[in-house]
């Protein structure tokens, strides 16, 4: 493109001025297309949605977006003066329109013929490795049986329904629910509490690893109780390259280069072949699946699918059912170690609802309210999570017009930190925040789990998982920062990594640990 332009600029000269170095018509190239790229083109098109200057062709602001998301969106926000229009930014040659008004969010999950998630799961299902074949059948092959209410659609979007059934309340979801709390439960015990998450014991203090023993605790539990207890006996180290692969999975998410995401393309490879393994098994030999994974099986079987694009096809909802509530609970623990009378206040919340036993605890925890508004501050502080449409056709929102080819981003973080909404220390967590205003968690601007048709089926789930988590700790133990802390400096709390790209919750900076000593205070529960 730039050495036609050149060949074209350079006859056009004048004989005299055809020795004009190189860079000289370089320059003139580049001013040239930077004034029609942000000068002439916007003028001709005033509906368009503004786009942010940048200085290199195709690359755009791939280079910042991929040091700091959140930092380029922020800057690009303010640059158009705070207003909250949508506003353009090239990533890579790809045109994103970022939207942060509630508003236009609200518009945006209405639209579900213009604005389509569809093209960014196929992309995702590609990316864990189903075939072309694979991917092609699970958005074109009719259904001829299983849930009445899905008869009529390609199972990609059957799937959506099936999971719904399984996290929304109901049965399903208390029968699920009922195993992973009795998991977490027993491995929240004192003498559960071994492995590498235990950094030393003595008679009557255990020293653990907070982040080991979320990821632990959690991750086998959502596991297990999803799969049946076969899946992890097949792959006794698949928790561990979960734990890489949700580290480095954003570079799967914005399709880096091989080269670049070699940890995360290994550890993506072991949890496809153990999944793999697991769905050549007969199913007599792998019992105790919830629903869900059953009768997606079952109609991926049907239309004609094999364990290869199956184990593929499971790869994405392991990391969705897997991939928050650990960080979660990592953040939700922190602040309460780190402030003494908050600990207190949950714990005189939650200890007379524990003391009734594990049957209907999540119901009794819902009735703590200072328990809960941490939880909603804890998200808004700490999640980063975004939804994608594709602009199929020209969409008006508002007062612009988004152009087909196009992807719609939404990044809740710039809802969750508009001082408008949640007050001017946007900056900081409050414990209190949500408990002062207490219809804060219902506001437009609050989006930890998305919305729309892509509002999470699995929010329920790890509400419950944190709530539970979160009061079974402060129930059966006493806890204290270590006084050698060899995660974080003495008296230093961990630091959120907000520059990492993220889809989900976003985890502590690399080393940012926090190292616990735990004392027994009671184990009836």
């Amino acid at each position: 493109m730039f050495t036609n332009f050149l060949q074209i600029l350079g006859d056009g000269l004048p004989s005299g001025s055809r020795g004009l170095p190189a860079f000289a018509l370089l320059g003139v190239a580049w001013l040239s297309w930077y004034m029609w790229r942000f000068t002439i083109r916007p003028a001709l098109h005033p509906t368009q949605p503004k786009e942010m200057p940048y200085w290199i062709p195709v690359i755009g602001h791939g280079i910042q977006f991929f040091k700091d998301s959140e930092a380029t969106f922020t800057k690009s926000r303010k640059y158009f003066g705070d207003v909250r229009k949508p506003f353009a930014l090239t990533v890579m040659g790809q045109r994103l329109y970022i939207v942060t008004s509630p508003l236009d969010v609200s518009a945006i999950y209405r639209n579900t013929t213009t604005l389509t998630f569809d093209e960014f799961v196929r992309d995702m299902m590609l990316s864990f490795g189903a075939s072309e074949e694979g991917v092609r059948r699970m958005w074109e092959s009719p259904r001829t049986g299983g849930n009445v209410g899905s008869l009529h659609k390609v199972l990609a979007h059957a799937g959506e329904d099936y999971y719904r059934q399984q996290f929304h309340p109901g049965d399903r979801l208390n029968d699920l629910w009922s195993n992973i709390q009795d998991r977490l439960s027993a491995s929240l015990q004192w003498n559960a509490i071994t492995g590498d998450k235990l950094l030393s014991a003595q008679h009557d203090v255990k020293t653990v690893s907070l982040m080991d023993l979320c990821q632990d605790v959690l991750l086998s539990s959502a596991t297990s109780a999803v799969f049946g207890d076969r899946l992890l006996q097949l792959a006794p180290d698949l928790l561990k390259a979960f734990i890489i692969f949700d580290d480095e999975s954003w570079k799967l998410t914005y399709k880096l280069p091989p080269f670049l995401a070699k940890e995360m393309h290994k550890a993506r490879l072991e949890i496809f072949a153990a999944l793999q393994s697991y769905f050549a098994l007969p199913r007599d030999g792998r019992t105790g699946a919830t629903w869900v994974v059953d009768i997606l099986e079952t109609e991926m079987r049907r239309i004609g699918l094999e364990e290869h694009d199956i184990a593929a096809l499971f790869g994405m909802p392991f990391w969705v059912i897997n991939g928050n509530a650990y960080k979660l609970c990592f953040w939700y623990m922190a602040y309460l170690v780190n402030d003494s009378k908050l600990l207190k206040a949950i714990r005189a919340e939650v200890d007379p609802a524990i003391s009734q036993g594990l049957p209907g605890l999540e119901s009794r925890l819902e009735d703590c309210p200072r328990l809960v508004a941490v939880y909603h501050e804890v998200l808004r502080c700490h999640t980063a999570s975004a939804s994608v449409r594709s602009v199929a056709a020209p969409t008006d929102l508002g007062d612009v017009t988004l152009q087909p080819g196009a992807k719609v981003l939404l990044p809740y973080r710039q809802l969750h930190f508009d001082p408008s909404v949640f007050g001017p220390n946007v900056e900081g967590f409050e414990a209190d925040r949500f408990l002062a205003k207490t219809d804060l968690s219902k506001s437009p601007s609050f989006r930890p789990f998305g919305g729309g048709t892509t509002y999470c089926a699995g929010r329920h789930v790890a509400r419950r998982e944190l709530l539970t988590f979160a009061a079974l700790m402060v129930h059966r133990y006493d806890i204290e920062v270590a006084p050698s802390n060899s995660g974080v400096a003495q008296g230093k709390f961990p630091r959120c990594d907000v520059k990492k790209p993220s889809l989900g919750v976003l985890p502590p900076l690399a080393g940012d640990d926090m190292v616990l000593n735990l004392r027994k205070r009671r184990g009836d529960v």
